[in-house]
């Protein structure tokens, strides 16, 4: 049965439409669409227990996994599996968007819970970090 596809803001001014659940794929995978903005970028961190798929459909990022740093544009996708270091950053002239889907699913809790419903809406960045954290994200230290 078809539903309406919940739209949520995260830190840095990423709208992110959330497709697939965990209910909808018995836990498989969730499928989220994301529109981040120029200049946004993302630190370097892991994810404990999922694996990452990111496909770009439209502008320029860098990601780096574990040290190697590669350039994606449209039509081209990264595999980050679980455990493993990554960055990435929107390095183009315009927005960009990507199909963004983490394996087992769950993620989506941490969009739900940490992103925000309007784009003019405040973030508490500590609850969204905290957030993140408790959805078993590990931001890896510079030092």
């Amino acid at each position: 049965m078809a539903r309406e596809t919940p739209v949520v803001w995260m830190p840095g001014g990423v709208r992110t439409e959330i497709h697939l659940t965990s209910e909808d794929t018995s836990g498989a995978f969730c499928l989220l669409v994301d529109y981040p903005p120029v200049g946004w970028s993302l630190p370097a961190h892991r994810h404990l227990t999922e694996a990452e798929t990111i496909h770009i459909v439209e502008g320029d990022f860098v990601m780096e996994l574990d040290g190697e740093r590669s350039r994606l544009s449209a039509g081209e996708s990264i595999h980050v599996p679980r455990g493993v270091i990554h960055s990435g950053a929107n390095v183009g002239e315009h927005p960009g968007r990507r199909v963004v889907l983490f394996s087992p699913a769950g993620m989506e809790r941490f969009f739900q819970e940490a992103g925000v419903p309007a784009a003019d809406s405040d973030i508490d960045l500590g609850a969204a970090l905290a957030s993140a954290v408790s959805h078993g994200w590990e931001f890896i230290s510079d030092t």
